[in-house]
């Protein structure tokens, strides 16, 4: 009887006595993903396989990644030109204290687009991208886009250059292969309105007219500065639906893609002439399927005194920042609406963005 006892407590004993040490299992830190410019692995390595095998060494250098080490950046001091690249989108703020050689803030571009924001030390782009006329190409495994960021001085007035034109290339630099660690991913669907731009079957119509709205025989003449007056037309319209016109310039032939041009309104419907000193370029009145609106004579130098003027239209239900008629008004020092609240002219200095979710029909008339 004393033999099995003792038997039992030395089988026991390791449990009955003293502290039991409970070992957690290991916990593994992963990122949430891990960009590289090439593929960290080969595909082939990810193929099914009709017998078991041990998991190869890139794979597991790839599961369980080790932990990079913190880069710090050395203070080098506030930058004349500071560059963020979003995931579609550049940021690109220019200290005005640093670079106050170039003085009007207007005259920088970022490749094709104007300023954002202008403040009293900085200004700003905030552009996706694919704008801008920005350049992308694969460079050693990366995509890059280029930009360039410039500043074009008007003409010198005499013999004496004051300010010379800037040109700074800027590039984002994006790794193109992600490996996601997210466990358990299930895609969701975001309800969304998609708007498609399709053929329009309507008719447009622009008129030239004189001072009384009638229209002038072809090949009418108009002294350098004098109003020409023009009419924008469609055919009927759904009831709450208003004739916009979203761009015009004129060329002095018949090309609508030629190279010298003059902008007269740009941006979804904003009158670019009206902001010249001395001009009379305005949109007029507004509504329904009829938009009336003054120009000033212009002349090409040198150049044949014809001129044809190019216009894009579009039909909309409700005023937005891509359907509007915005003149700017001098005295005010603002842009305002024909007919609307000036806030969806605020993007007139900018770029003007579809805000709203809203049904539009456009179309190209020339004149």
């Amino acid at each position: 009887m004393s033999l099995v006892a003792c038997l039992l407590w030395t089988v026991f004993s390791g449990s009955l006595g003293g502290p039991v040490q409970v070992t957690n299992s290991p916990f593994y830190h992963l990122p949430m993903f891990l960009d590289a410019p090439e593929p960290v692995v080969a595909q082939e390595l990810f193929l099914p396989v009709p017998h078991r095998r041990p998991v190869p060494a890139g794979i597991t250098s790839l599961l369980l990644p080790v932990k990079r080490p913190q880069q710090s950046v050395q203070g080098t001091g506030p930058r004349a030109v500071e560059v963020f690249c979003g995931g579609d989108q550049i940021f690109v703020r220019v200290d005005r204290f640093q670079v106050r050689s170039w003085t009007n803030p207007y005259l920088f571009r970022l490749g094709t687009c104007r300023v954002s924001k202008v403040n009293p030390r900085f200004l700003y782009f905030h552009d996706r991208l694919t704008e801008c006329g920005g350049e992308s190409q694969i460079v050693g495994g990366q995509l890059v886009y280029s930009f360039t960021l410039s500043y074009t001085p008007p003409p010198p007035q005499g013999f004496a250059i004051r300010v010379m034109a800037l040109t700074l290339p800027l590039h984002c630099h994006y790794n193109r292969f992600h490996y996601s660690y997210k466990v358990g991913f299930r895609p969701q669907v975001q309800p969304k309105t998609f708007l498609k731009s399709t053929r329009s079957k309507l008719s447009f119509s622009l008129t030239v007219c004189n001072e009384h709205w009638e229209p002038v025989p072809e090949g009418q003449e108009f002294v350098l500065g004098e109003l020409v007056y023009f009419i924008a037309q469609s055919g009927v319209l759904l009831a709450g639906e208003s004739l916009y016109v979203d761009s015009c310039y004129a060329t002095s032939t018949k090309d609508p893609d030629s190279q010298l041009r003059v902008d007269i309104i740009t941006n979804y419907g904003c009158m670019t002439d009206s902001r010249r000193e001395g001009s009379s370029s305005y949109f007029l009145s507004a509504g329904g399927a009829v938009l009336k609106f003054s120009v000033d004579a212009l002349l090409f130098r040198a150049v044949s005194q014809v001129l044809y003027l190019h216009c894009s239209m579009s039909v909309s239900l409700t005023t937005s920042h891509v359907s509007k008629s915005c003149n700017y008004n001098t005295a005010a020092g603002r842009w305002e609406e024909l007919e609307a609240s000036p806030s969806v002219c605020s993007c007139c200095d900018s770029t003007c963005t579809d805000g709203q979710d809203g049904e539009f029909r456009t179309s190209n008339v020339e004149n």
